[in-house]
């Protein structure tokens, strides 16, 4: 059976110094990496004369492989409180989730090769363990390496503990680089690592790929009958990657369920001949789709408490979550913990909450400019023209723009009525929004940065709640234009028709055929390149060299340009086409099934083929994600509610006297029953959400079986505390009637030669 290579043989971390990296701080660096267990197994573009020329640059990148030992690892795995499968001496309870300790190491070890098991009813229709993705002794994966080894990295300081001065301090003291001492009082001191990072030197650090590995989750990946490899993801990935993956295979099976049922709606309305805007059941789709968006939602929660638990992250602490602390970028004042009282880095809460109103100011400014292109839009494409002045009377609209709309008429190069002439502005737009959405996401980086938040959890959330503001605006406004202010059903389903098509294509097109065609160039140009380096005179010597990891370094970062983000919020946002608007456009979830079975295995390839190995992280959950698509999900209740009710005609069939029709055509509120109509609607409204809340009331978001290996673990923890009590307490007992005995018989002795001293002084 084939298992991972022993750690001490391959490299498992990249370290690559930049060109500004000085020889004597490269041979200094690694010379504190040793000191520390972390050991060199390869290095390319180092020459052997590097050491010679110590104060001056290198001429080109150099990049290190680095690895440690067997007994290292397991010492970090104790040290950060990793959790492991053991087994325990309990037949009942043969095995449970622990912390890996050294000492109890035999209980870790070879856990899949044993007859032990985890409860069925846990372990079900979750994916298996490979042992393949395991070392010899059945313990750590390819991501638990990589994660202890950056552990180990990011902990270790410039200097000892109580070390004044080093070889490497006096070189970045020459090379004027403030650098964190092991003996200052700081809360969080920064790393070796975080200097030279921050200052330049090295560029990139990160896990080395593994060729059988990544081969074998692509295989894994392309067959449809299995679905993705989670656990092998899991395994050489880690949590954060896993958790991206399984939550988009999650949420990809659950759109079948309203994609077949809306498809199911729209046979029907074409064999009875009714439209969007009449049909009396399609306000039943939209209720029964805000009940699986409930659901769906409760599901996702109890599968991902699951894998948590199978993965060692369930109810992780802060700690955890927050990666090594401090971000390195934070900036602070030194005060006087009032927790520990020690000194501490501290950012007082109201300068943060000047600097979060400046940045809803630029995001405001920035919005309004977006919401002026998408008017400018709307009429490019005839949802305002000069037919709704006729409607609007004295009045004129507000949002309308002659010079644009006058493009949208019959006959115009943007002529509304014309098939493919009318979707020349929809992808005129999307093209615009989605380079507004690339420079935005790069201004709110930056803004949040100024923010200066301290830790990474605080960092990412703000992100992630600016960007989805900011994107789901732009992919909902028109929608909500349509829904709210002109009140067109046909629009509106038009629209999202459009947005859909264009949005599913720019995704399929961006991230499958485009990285596709050029890693083909990529190859090529490689291919070229070789074929003339074979020619040269030291050929023989150029193909010995191993460059495979200075070639891996220069490959594209996935989680550089936030493409973890754009991924989730692609699936936020076509979850709200889904959700919010699924009375106008009942087949949107089967046209997100396609669109998404392709995309996410192409995002896998490209994670194995295109990018770098991303750094694992140990998440308990997709985060602040889960958030969001709650509240999208309680606002599908109102916007189904307001488009069955006053954007369409479809109430009508149910409340025919309550509606009538103007010269214009459009159906209008009788006025004597206006009142009665908007109380039913808000009555049905609350209905559903208190159904809703019924339905996350009696669907617990964590599995009983969870539960109970939850507190099969704690029961065990008290029974192992009680018996050691016992077993101390006797232990006690006879000390101490040891100690008794012993205080009688030197009592009596003492009484003894008392008297003998008694009788000889008379």
């Amino acid at each position: 059976m084939m298992v991972l290579p022993s750690v001490e043989s391959i490299p498992i971390l990249l370290l690559r110094f930049s060109q500004n990296a000085k020889s004597d701080l490269i041979h200094h660096t690694i010379g504190r990496l040793a000191h520390a267990g972390i050991v060199v197994v390869t290095s390319e573009g180092r020459d052997d004369d590097d050491d010679k020329a110590a104060s001056c640059t290198t001429s080109k990148a150099v990049v290190f492989g680095l690895t440690t030992t067997q007994a290292m690892l397991e010492n970090e795995a104790e040290l950060i409180g990793m959790v492991k499968p053991s087994r325990t001496q309990n037949d009942q309870i043969p095995i449970i989730m622990e912390h890996f300790t050294v000492d109890a190491r035999d209980d870790f070890v070879n856990i899949q090769d044993s007859d032990v098991c985890f409860n069925e009813n846990l372990v079900k229709n979750l994916p298996e363990i490979d042992r393949s993705d395991y070392d010899s002794e059945g313990l750590f994966t390819s991501a638990d390496r990589a994660l202890l080894l950056l552990s180990m990295l990011n902990a270790l300081p410039v200097l000892e503990k109580d070390e004044e001065s080093s070889e490497l301090s006096r070189v970045l003291d020459s090379l004027k680089v403030m650098h964190c001492e092991a003996n200052t009082e700081q809360h969080h001191p920064k790393s070796l690592v975080q200097v030279l990072k921050n200052n330049g030197f090295v560029d990139v650090i990160g896990p080395v790929h593994s060729s059988h590995l990544k081969e074998k989750i692509l295989r894994e990946t392309a067959s449809l009958k299995t679905g993705m490899p989670i656990q092998s993801i899991q395994s050489y990935y880690g949590e954060g990657v896993a958790f991206h993956f399984a939550w988009m295979d999650f949420m990809t099976k659950w759109f079948m369920i309203p994609g077949l049922l809306g498809l199911v709606v729209y046979v029907i309305r074409k064999a009875r001949g009714d439209t969007v805007d009449n049909c009396d059941f399609t306000p039943f789709f939209g209720l029964a789709t805000f009940f699986w968006a409930a659901l769906c939602e409760r599901c996702w929660e109890r599968r991902e408490s699951r894998l948590a638990y199978l993965w060692g992250t369930y109810a992780s602490s802060y700690r955890d979550r927050i990666s090594f602390g401090q971000r390195p970028e934070f900036v602070g004042e030194m005060r006087k913990s009032p927790v520990t009282g020690r000194m501490e880095k501290f950012y007082p809460y109201h300068k943060r909450l000047l600097k979060f109103a400046v940045s809803a100011l630029v995001t405001a400014v920035l919005l309004a400019g977006a919401t002026f292109v998408m008017v400018i839009g709307m009429n490019l494409q005839g949802y305002i023209s000069s037919e709704d002045l006729e409607q609007w009377g004295d009045e004129k609209h507000p949002l309308y723009f002659p010079w644009f709309a006058q493009l949208a008429e019959p006959g115009s190069i943007f002529d509304a009525t014309s098939a493919w002439k009318s979707f020349i502005p929809v992808i005129l737009r999307a093209i615009f929004v989605m380079n507004l959405n690339n420079q935005y996401r790069h201004i709110a980086e930056k803004l949040t940065e100024w923010e200066n938040h301290e830790t990474t959890a605080d960092f990412d959330n703000s992100v992630i709640l600016k960007r989805v503001l900011f994107e789901a605006f732009d992919a909902y406004i028109v929608l909500f234009y349509l829904t709210l202010y002109e009140r067109n059903i046909h629009l509106l389903r038009l629209e999202l028709v459009g947005a859909l098509n264009v949005d599913t294509f720019r995704r399929v097109f961006v991230e499958c055929i485009l990285p596709w065609v050029a890693q083909k160039r990529n190859l090529t140009h490689e291919k070229e390149k070789e074929a003339i380096s074979a020619s040269k005179k030291y050929d023989s010597i150029e193909r010995n060299t191993n460059n495979s990891l200075t070639r891996e370094a220069d490959l594209e970062d996935y989680e550089q340009f936030g493409k973890y983000k754009h991924d989730y919020l692609e699936m936020i946002v076509q979850f709200g086409y889904v959700t919010l608007f699924a009375s106008a456009f009942p087949l949107a979830a089967l046209i997100a099934v396609g669109a998404n079975l392709i995309e996410y295995r192409a995002d896998c390839w490209k994670l194995t083929r295109i990018c770098k190995r991303t750094c694992p992280k140990r998440l308990d959950s997709i985060g602040m994600w889960k958030q969001i698509l709650r509240v999208m999900m309680w606002m599908s209740a109102l916007t189904n509610c307001l488009i069955f009710a006053f954007t369409s005609s479809q109430l009508r069939q149910w409340l025919p006297n309550n509606y009538s029709t103007d010269e214009y055509g459009r159906t209008v509120l009788v006025p004597h029953t206006a009142d009665e109509t908007v109380f039913v609607v808000f009555a049905i409204e609350h209905v559903i959400l208190f159904l809703g809340a019924l339905v996350r009331h009696f669907v617990d978001p964590v599995p009983e079986d969870v539960l109970d290996e939850v507190d099969r673990c704690k029961w065990l923890h008290e029974t192992y505390a009680q018996k050691a009590r016992s077993r101390m307490m006797k232990s006690m007992k006879k000390f101490k009637r040891h100690d008794v005995t012993t205080n009688t018989k030197l009592q009596t002795q003492i009484n003894k030669l008392s008297e003998i001293v008694s009788t000889d002084k008379s």
